[in-house]
C-alpha cells in the first residue's frame, strides 16, 4: 500500500547540533568557523610567545598544528552530508510501509541516539586522544590547555562519529528487515542501504586522507597514528560488512569480531606502556599479553604511577575482552566452524555448477521431510536457512547442499543459484515471511515454478498473488490423510507404497514426451512401455491439461504430455532412457 500522505520532514538531533547549534549559523559556516578560531588561537598563543616568524619559517604552521582544526572542521562538514544520506536513505523506504503511523515508529529508531551515550563515546575517545598526543609535555601552560582543548575536541568528534555510524547502520539494518516483513504485496525489491555504507566508509577514508596531508610521511607509520588509523578502518569493515557483506561471510562474522577485538586491545595496550613508560613496541606488547592472558611474570620493568593505573584499567577491560576472544577461537576450533568454512567453499562451487535444480527455503519440521523427500528422489537441491542446529540435523540425511543466511534476502537466494534453478520451495512457519521470499525469487527468475507452505487459510489468496504457481498447506493435508485412513486404509496405504512413504521400491513418477523422443506420434500399444518396461501407465496429462484416466492402448502420445506411471526405479530409468532417444 503506498502512503498517500504528505511526507513530514525527517530531524536528526545529535551531538554536533548541540556543540555548534548556538552559532545560529548555516551549518558549513559554523563548521569552518570551528576550525577558524582553533587556529587563530594557536596563532595567537604563538604570537605572544615571540616566535611567530620562526612558526612560519620552520614550517610548524602546516604539521601537526592545523591537523586539528582541519579534521574538526572536516568532521563537522561530513556530519551535514551523512545526515542527508540518512535522511534520503530513509525516505526511500517510505512507500513501502502500510501506514504513516508505522513509518514514524520505525524511523523513531534510527532517529534516536541516546544522549549519555553520545557524550561517553565523546569523553572515552578525547581521552584515548590526549593519551595519543600527550599535550601535558608541552613546556608552556597556554599550549597545553590549547592541545587539551583542540585534540580533545578533535578526538571526540571522530570517537562520537564512529559510535554514531555504527549504531545508525545497525539500526538501518533492523529498519530494512522490518520493511521486508511489512511489505509482502507492495514492491518487488527492497531498498538497499549499500549507498549509506558507502557513502559512509568514504567519509572515513577521507578522514584518513587528511590526516596523511597534515603530518609527515615518515610519521605516518609511527604506532599512534596507525592505530588511530586501524580503529577507523575497523569502523569502515564493520559498516560494509553490515550493509553490503555476503550473508555466508557474515555467518563466520564470530570468528573475526573476537579476533579484531582482541589485537585492537593488543594495540591500545602497547602504544600505551610505550608512549606511557617509554617502554620499545616489544617490550609493551609482552606486557600486555601477560596482562591480558592473567599469565602474570611480573612487570618487565619499573612502572609510574600513571602506568600502574594504565596497567589496572587494562587489566579489568582484558578479562572481558580476552576471555570473549578466547572462549570463540576455541568454540570455533572445537564447534567445526573451522573445517565448514572450508566446507563450505567446496559447497559453494557445488552450488554454482548447479542448474535446473531445486531451491528449499526452510528446513524446519516440514522443511526437513521436504528435503528428506527430495534426497530419496535423487533430485538435485540446495537447502537455505539460518538456523544452525536445523542445518546440522539436515546433515544426517546425508551429503546436502545447503546456504547458510536469510532466505528473504536477494543475496542468499543468488548464492543458492536462484537465476538457474528451475523451482523453489518456500516452507517457512511464518506467511509473511514466505510471501517475501516468494515475491523475490519470482523477481529473481520469472520462470520458476514456486510451491509455497501454508500456515493460515485466509493468506491463500495472498501467496498466489505475489507469485506461487502452488499453496500447500500441511495442516489440511494431515487432517484429510487422518479421515482417510479411518475411512479407506487400504487406498492411503497402496498411496503410501507407491511414494515411497513407508520404504517400498515401487513408485509413482512422471515423465514429460519431449518433442525428439521416439515416443513422440506413437500410440501405447506401439510405444509398448507395459510390456517391454513393466511399468502401468496410470494416466496420462496431455500438453492442454487434462487428465487421461487408465489410457486405452490406442491412445497417441505427444510431445509435452506427461505420462503418470508406477514402476520400480530401474523401470523408470528405463522409461526416461527410452524417451531420451531421437
Amino acid at each position: 500500500m503506498i502512503n498517500k500522505l504528505k511526507p513530514a520532514p525527517i530531524k536528526f538531533s545529535a551531538l554536533p547540533e548541540r556543540l555548534i547549534g548556538p552559532f545560529r549559523l548555516p551549518w558549513v559556516v559554523s563548521s569552518v568557523l570551528v576550525g577558524v578560531v582553533l587556529y587563530a588561537v594557536l596563532i595567537l598563543i604563538v604570537d605572544r610567545q615571540g616566535r611567530l616568524d620562526d612558526f612560519f619559517s620552520s614550517g610548524e604552521w602546516w604539521y601537526y598544528s592545523l591537523l586539528s582544526p582541519a579534521m574538526t572542521t572536516y568532521l563537522l562538514i561530513i556530519r551535514l552530508l551523512a545526515r542527508r544520506q540518512l535522511v534520503n536513505t530513509v525516505e526511500r523506504f517510505r512507500p513501502l510501509m502500510p501506514s504513516a503511523t508505522t513509518y514514524e515508529r520505525l524511523v523513531t529508531d534510527v532517529q534516536i541516539l541516546k544522549p549519555y551515550r553520545e557524550w561517553l563515546a565523546f569523553g572515552l575517545s578525547a581521552i584515548f586522544g590526549w593519551l595519543v598526543v600527550r599535550p601535558w609535555e608541552r613546556e608552556l601552560s597556554e599550549v597545553i590547555l590549547y592541545n587539551f582543548i583542540s585534540f580533545g575536541l578533535m578526538f571526540g568528534l571522530l570517537g562520537w562519529t564512529i559510535y554514531s555510524s555504527l549504531v545508525t547502520t545497525r539500526f538501518l539494518a533492523k529498519l530494512q528487515d522490518q520493511v521486508r516483513q511489512l511489505n509482502i504485496l507492495g514492491a518487488t525489491h527492497i531498498p538497499s542501504i549499500a549507498g549509506w555504507g558507502g557513502a559512509t566508509t568514504s567519509f572515513f577514508l577521507g578522514g584518513i586522507a587528511l590526516v596523511a596531508v597534515f603530518i609527515p610521511f615518515e610519521d605516518f607509520f609511527t604506532p599512534e597514528v596507525m592505530i588511530v588509523n586501524g580503529i577507523v578502518l575497523l569502523t569502515v569493515a564493520l559498516i560494509f560488512l553490515r550493509t553490503g557483506a555476503s550473508t555466508e561471510f557474515m555467518g563466520q562474522f564470530r570468528i573475526l569480531r573476537a579476533i579484531i577485538l582482541f589485537a585492537v586491545a593488543l594495540l591500545f595496550g602497547t602504544l600505551g606502556y610505550h608512549r606511557l613508560e617509554g617502554w620499545p613496541l616489544m617490550d609493551g606488547l609482552y606486557m600486555t599479553v601477560i596482562t591480558m592472558t592473567t599469565i602474570g611474570y611480573g612487570e618487565i620493568g619499573p612502572l609510574s604511577q600513571i602506568g600502574r593505573i594504565f596497567t589496572m584499567f587494562l587489566g579489568l577491560a582484558s578479562v572481558g575482552i580476552g576471555g570473549y576472544a578466547i572462549s570463540t577461537i576455541a568454540a570455533f576450533m572445537m564447534e567445526g566452524d573451522f573445517q565448514r568454512i572450508f566446507k563450505g567453499s567446496r559447497m559453494d562451487k557445488q552450488i554454482a555448477e548447479l542448474k535446473d535444480h531445486i531451491i528449499l527455503c526452510g528446513i524446519g519440521r516440514v522443511g526437513m521431510q521436504i528435503a528428506a523427500e527430495l534426497y530419496r528422489s535423487q533430485a538435485s537441491f540446495v537447502v537455505v536457512d539460518q538456523n544452525h542446529e536445523e542445518l546440522e540435523r539436515l546433515r544426517r540425511l546425508g551429503d546436502v547442499l545447503y546456504v547458510r543466511g536469510d532466505a528473504a534476502r536477494d543475496e542468499t537466494l543468488r548464492l543458492a543459484g536462484i537465476e538457474r534453478a528451475k523451482g523453489l520451495i518456500v516452507a517457512l512457519s511464518d506467511d509473511k515471511e514466505n510471501s517475501f521470499v516468494v515475491l523475490s525469487g519470482r523477481s529473481l527468475n520469472p520462470n520458476l515454478r514456486i510451491v509455497a507452505r501454508l500456515v493460515e487459510e485466509q493468506n491463500a489468496e495472498k501467496l498466489r498473488r505475489v507469485g506461487a504457481d502452488e499453496v500447500v498447506s500441511p495442516n489440511a493435508i494431515g487432517g484429510v490423510r487422518m479421515a482417510s485412513m479411518m475411512v479407506r486404509p487400504a487406498v492411503i496405504q497402496f498411496f503410501d507404497e507407491v511414494l515411497n512413504v513407508s520404504g517400498q521400491r515401487l513408485g509413482l513418477e512422471e515423465v514429460q514426451i519431449t518433442a525428439h523422443s521416439t515416443l513422440n506420434g506413437q500410440t501405447l500399444r506401439e510405444a509398448a512401455i507395459g510390456r517391454e518396461v513393466g511399468l502401468l501407465v496410470v494416466a496420462i496429462r496431455s500438453h492442454d491439461g487434462i487428465y487421461q484416466f487408465n489410457p486405452s492402448a490406442q491412445t497417441q502420445l505427444a510431445a509435452g504430455d506427461i505420462l503418470i506411471v508406477i514402476g520400480t526405479p530401474e523401470q523408470l530409468a528405463l522409461l526416461r532412457q527410452i524417451n531420451s532417444r531421437e
